[in-house]
């Protein structure tokens, strides 16, 4: 099995020098890996966390976090993804809100997150509501800015053009299908 070795970002994205298009840059390379039957533990495990870190935290702003523990299956795999990569990040005040609510869903019954979890989003309004908690609104660090200084400053990190993002993302194909 291989890894894709690097994290590649554009250097339009770097250029524009906003964190959401940094990013940004980092997600459509990891989808577009994903797509092309690229494994999860195929990727560059940093380009992955970043990836991770920004789903949970669009997520928790647009639909709250009873929508990610729901989406998410609060899947220990990408419950230790997130928490490393705050750690990583240095986000400290939502890596803290984090491992809070990890305690809140680990104290959770076991029957009622099951219960949570299998049935439609919406449908089990009571458990949402245990489960809501909407103090990540008073954390001032900028997660998505955290994000993308940790991307451009990451030592495996490339800043390369379209065309070159292109050629670096065919050869890894290439190589891993000339392997199988």
């Amino acid at each position: 099995m291989r890894e894709f070795p690097s994290i590649l970002l554009s250097e339009a994205s770097v250029a524009s020098k906003e964190a959401a298009a940094i990013v940004n840059s980092n997600i459509s390379v990891v989808n577009y890996l994903r797509h092309s039957e690229v494994g999860d533990n195929e990727l560059h495990p940093d380009a992955l966390a970043s990836y991770c870190v920004d789903y949970y935290y669009t997520t928790l702003q647009e639909e709250g976090l009873p929508a990610f523990i729901h989406k998410t299956k609060w899947d220990n795999d990408i419950i230790e993804i997130i928490q490393s990569a705050l750690l990583a990040l240095n986000a400290t005040n939502h890596l803290e809100f984090f491992e809070k609510q990890m305690r809140r869903v680990k104290g959770f019954s076991k029957i009622k997150l099951a219960k949570f979890l299998q049935v439609d989003y919406g449908k089990d309004m009571a458990n949402a509501t245990l489960l809501d908690d909407q103090s990540y609104r008073e954390i001032t660090e900028d997660l998505r800015t955290l994000n993308a200084n940790w991307l451009q400053n990451h030592p495996d990190t490339q800043i390369v053009s379209i065309e070159e993002m292109q050629d670096i993302i065919a050869d890894f194909l290439s190589t891993d299908n000339e392997e199988e």
